[in-house]
């Protein structure tokens, strides 16, 4: 990309460098984000050269090499030690790790909300039928009856000498609420409780500092909000913590010595550091490289810092928009907004309305989830102009009006 102190000229730069943003109004990054044509063309030169001259004898110390390069490129993004990185196939596959990695006993506790998505509180139930553990939930309310210190309080009066652990998004994917991770943290270390994070829907939306967190475990996604490929995850595990979690998946990329390994002998090595929770031995070489190839185009190219700002910003401008149409809702908690925004109009089906949105070229989505009404998510990306929004709002409320 050029150097340009144009705000305009930029995001027009980003955006032809984004073909599929200029084909739909691209609302849907907490779904998938769109490629990048440098992740889109990696994948295909990768491809096409495997189809070619097939998948010779070094192709598994490349893909190693080229594992380490993208952990790095993650460890800045989360302002951690790229040794605390481990690669995984998904958010979902992360928090499979740690939760089946601890070391649990029958009668511990583990407090979760019912903002959670229904990928880690599968895991959850599950754990409770092996391990008869005792799971709790807190209720969050939404919109403008969230109240964060109302919040912290029944999170502390839901932590007993039992509780091991809490599992919380760092942004809701139903509401769009963006949870305070610091003073959570704070609060469950003060009774020695691990945190979890569920980060699928912040890692590339919002700041993420996991050092200043003080999380032991955060979990994310590659393909939502970091613009790659399906079929790739991040997991962060605080350094102190790794030898409390024990591997779940034995690999080659997770054992130590991989080339030289003792069958005989009775012990195994562990990789060194977050290597061994690696689930990916067998990652297909052109999504890692897409993967990496995204991350590289958002760091070095758009640059975090101005994506990290820009999200949210656009989130609470088109909050300002719709917010006084007739019968509109706002599901986010105001002063929350991450990359979305979520709300509820009154009298509409919100699948049969984005059906239409989507016909008319406006990508975004409903969010069923039992403890709210369905909301309507908008996920606001970097590569979004404020025109955009300003063209969806008037559909939205031309929409609306003539449903009402």
């Amino acid at each position: 990309m050029t150097k340009t102190n144009n705000k305009n000229d930029k995001i027009n730069e980003i955006r032809n460098l984004m073909p599929a943003v200029k084909s739909i109004h691209y609302l849907n990054a907490g779904t998938n984000g769109p490629l990048p044509k440098c992740a889109a063309d990696a994948m295909k030169k990768e491809a096409e050269e495997e189809f070619k001259k097939g998948r010779y004898l070094p192709f598994i110390d490349d893909l190693y090499k080229e594992m380490d390069i993208t952990r790095n490129l993650l460890a800045g993004i989360l302002s951690a030690n790229y040794k605390e990185i481990a690669l995984t196939h998904s958010t979902t596959e992360a928090l499979n790790i740690v939760l089946w990695g601890l070391r649990w006993n029958s009668g511990d506790e583990i407090i979760t909300t019912n903002m959670e998505h229904t990928a880690g509180l599968a895991i959850l139930a599950m754990l409770r039928a092996r391990h008869n553990i005792t799971i709790k939930y807190i209720n969050v309310d939404y919109g403008e009856r969230y109240n964060e210190k109302k919040f912290l309080a029944d999170l502390e009066n839901k932590i007993t000498s039992r509780t091991r652990l809490l599992l919380v998004s760092h942004v809701s994917f139903s509401t769009g609420l963006t949870f305070p991770i610091k003073k959570i943290v704070k609060l469950c270390h003060k009774y020695k409780v691990y945190v979890l994070v569920d980060g699928a829907q912040a890692a590339g939306a919002i700041p993420v500092n996991v050092q200043d967190l003080k999380v032991d475990f955060y979990a994310a996604a590659g393909r939502k909000w970091l613009c790659g490929p399906e079929g790739i995850g991040v997991l962060y595990i605080a350094q102190h913590r790794i030898p409390e979690v024990d591997p779940i998946f034995i690999s080659p990329a997770s054992v130590d010595q991989r080339h030289n390994l003792d069958i005989h002998s009775p012990y195994v090595i562990p990789a060194p550091f977050a290597a061994r929770y690696h689930t990916a031995t067998a990652m297909y070489k052109p999504t890692l490289l897409g993967f990496q190839k995204s991350l590289e185009f958002l760091v070095n190219q758009v640059k975090m810092d101005w994506i990290t700002d820009r999200i949210p910003g656009l989130a609470r401008y088109f909050k300002e928009l719709i917010q006084d149409i007739k019968g509109i809702d706002i599901v986010t908690p105001p002063g929350t907004e991450g990359g979305f925004l979520c709300f509820n109009i009154k009298n509409q089906d919100p699948i049969k309305l984005c059906d239409i949105l989507n016909k008319k070229g406006f990508m975004v989505r409903p969010v069923p989830k039992p403890h709210t009404p369905t909301p309507i998510r908008i996920s606001t990306g970097f590569y979004n102009t404020e025109k955009e929004l300003e063209d969806f709002a008037k559909t939205l409320k031309a929409v609306v009006h003539k449903g009402s």
